[in-house]
């Protein structure tokens, strides 16, 4: 059994949303600092966390709309979903120490729960971009 890349229709509707997914991810990225339960972190360190990433993934979305609208830049589509990823692993490794804090009773779950999720739907999008995207569409005509 083999994995065949999809075809190129199909992956081409995928572009669409999942840009628009990202964009959406990316911008709920950016929220928990700024929205919700409150945890005594620097503000630098939610910057770095939340901030960073959160635009990170905007950027690419607008990106990979932007140069594979019309074809051409579709070999620029996994390396987005690869930062994608990257973006959703430093959330979610930046926030490990926070999770075992809450399992020890110093941080308040609903808050740490809050503060997390985002990286997990990022990282989630950036494996599901990656391997939408992980073979080169063939030429058309093939």
């Amino acid at each position: 059994m083999t994995d065949a890349p999809a075809p190129p229709a199909a992956r081409s509707g995928a572009l669409p949303m999942l840009a628009g997914l990202g964009l959406l991810v990316g911008c709920w990225a950016l929220l928990p600092p700024y929205s919700g339960p409150f945890l005594a972190t620097d503000d630098t360190v939610e910057v770095v966390d939340h901030v960073v990433p959160g635009v990170v993934v905007i950027a690419l979305s607008l990106g990979a709309l932007l140069v594979g609208r019309d074809g051409r830049g579709r070999a620029l589509l996994f390396p987005a979903g690869l930062g994608i990823v990257l973006a959703g692993f430093w959330m979610t490794a930046t926030h490990l120490p926070l999770v075992l804090q809450a399992t020890r009773q110093q941080a308040p779950w609903g808050a740490t729960v809050y503060h997390s999720l985002p990286g997990l739907a990022v990282l989630l999008l950036g494996v599901g971009w990656a391997l939408t995207y992980r073979t080169p569409a063939p030429p058309e005509g093939t």
